[in-house]
Order: C-alpha cells, then structure tokens, then sequence
C-alpha cells in the first residue's frame, strides 16, 4: 500500500528564483525553502505530486505523465526576471496514469498527458528547484482547473490520495502557491494587516493544536476574502490529500508584492498513528 508520507505548501514567487539577487526582505523565504528541501530529500520519497496555481487549465483537470520533464522556461508573467531558465527533472509516467484513472472514477475530468513540447511553469519550477535539487526525485505536475471550484480541488486532492493508496509509492504531495494574493506593485510590499490575519487564522489551524477538519471547512471563505492565489485551489488539492489527523509545521512566512507566501511542512501525527 502506498502512502504520502509528506505535505507541502511552499512558495514561489520570482523574487526567489535568484538568491543571490534577492533582497534583505525574501532572505527568511529563501531559508525556509532550503529547509523544506532538505526535508523532503532527507525521506527520499519514491515521487513528488506538484499542484501549481500557475497551470491554470481551462475545463480538464491534468496530471502530467511525462518521462522526463526537460526544457527551458521563460515565465510569460515577468519575461525580464524569468528568462531561459532550464530545468530537467524525472518524471513518473505510471502514478501520473494511476492519479487521471482514480480521479475519473471520483468523477472528475482528468486527464494524463505527456506533451513535448509543453513547457513547465514557474510555479513549478522555482518550487522544484529548491525542493528536489539534483536528486532526481520524480516529479508528477498537476493542474489548477478554472472549471473547478475550491471543493471540487479538494476532491481532485482525495482522488489523488487514493491513487497513491492503491500502489506501493511513498509520495510528498506539494501545493506551490501563496495564501492572501491580492497582488501590488512594490516586490517588497507584505498583505495588508486584515490579508495577514487571515493567514495567521488558517495557519493556526493547520498547526499542531489546531484541527484541519477545520480549516477544510474554511478554506472557501478565507480564499475569497484575502483572494488566495487561483482562489485556493492548489491548496485545497494538497489539504484535501491529506487526511485529518496531518499536522503542519510553519518553516517561513514572507512578503511578495502583496502576497502571503507560507513554507510548511505536514507530516501525520503519529499519536494518531499509533491508535
């Protein structure tokens, strides 16, 4: 029986992809996803699974079943900051196929696709960068669908875990995206105090002490009152893979022009474990 063995939500704003350009402002950022990576190469997991809020998809929910992810990026959002960057990552062909097949038995549009020349997005490969290094970890990106909802994310997220279950892989599922987004000019700008309240709410909920049945719940709201990046769904696709008894780990919360961007890391809590 497979298992995810950890959760992640990490950051990934372009602020980051350089560290050596970075300012004072990103530097507690940078060290949190340098942590984070170091945790999650440190399990050596069989497989990542990525939610990134910048594959946005139009109807279809994807899992891309690639072999090898390999190409240059330049990001279409900031063409200056993020130009020809390569990557080349190992992918997993067989879990991608397991998560569209458990997914459309949970009713949902997904489909598995191995596309050339599809080029990855940075909210993938910034976050990737950091987390997998040269560790040739394989990687398997999804989707954030425009046609799905907050709920119907989480159900993509439950489907997931159950194509995880049905193997034998041990499996980090990832959301790459940032929590309030109300996007401002000025990369050094944080969210404002009522943005930040909301993500210190959630958090909280997510840490140990608080119940993630919870913040399941209340993701909806919170999303669209501090206009969560892709209204949530990334996030939501990584709480709704995680069962209940999952508790957080806070590495790092820093700014990007207005937006809220947490580094956690949830692992199950072994008390319940031993139940």
């Amino acid at each position: 029986m497979g298992e995810i063995v950890l959760g992640m939500s990490v950051a990934h704003t372009p602020r980051i992809a350089y560290p050596e350009k970075a300012g004072p402002v990103f530097q507690d950022l940078i060290a949190a996803m340098r942590r984070a990576g170091e945790t999650l190469r440190s399990i050596k997991p069989d497989a990542v699974v990525l939610a990134s809020a910048h594959w946005v998809t139009s109807f279809n929910l994807y899992a891309d079943s690639s072999a090898r992810h390999r190409g240059t990026l330049t990001a279409m959002e900031c063409p200056d900051l993020l130009r020809a960057i390569p990557y080349d990552f190992a992918g997993d062909p067989d879990l991608a196929a397991a998560i569209a097949e458990h997914g459309r038995s949970h009713g949902l549009p997904v489909v598995a696709c191995a596309e050339p020349t599809y080029v990855l997005d940075y909210g993938t490969v910034i976050a990737l960068r950091y987390l997998l290094a040269d560790s040739g970890i394989p990687v398997v990106p999804v989707s954030s669908c425009l046609a799905s909802n907050v709920d119907e994310s989480a159900k993509f997220g439950q489907s997931i875990r159950a194509a995880v279950i049905a193997g034998k892989k041990r499996v980090v599922m990832i959301s790459s995206a940032a929590f309030a987004h109300n996007l401002v000019r000025g990369p050094e700008k944080w969210p404002t105090p009522e943005e930040q309240a909301i993500d210190k709410h959630l958090i909280d909920l997510l840490l140990p002490g608080g119940r993630l049945a919870t913040a399941k719940a209340l993701l909806p709201g919170f999303a669209a009152r501090a206009k969560y990046e892709m209204g949530g769904r990334p996030l939501a696709t990584l709480l709704g893979a995680l069962t209940d008894d999952y508790r957080g780990e806070l590495y790092g919360y820093g700014p990007s022009s207005g937006s809220g961007n947490p580094v956690m890391v949830f692992r199950a809590d072994p008390r319940s474990m031993a139940a």
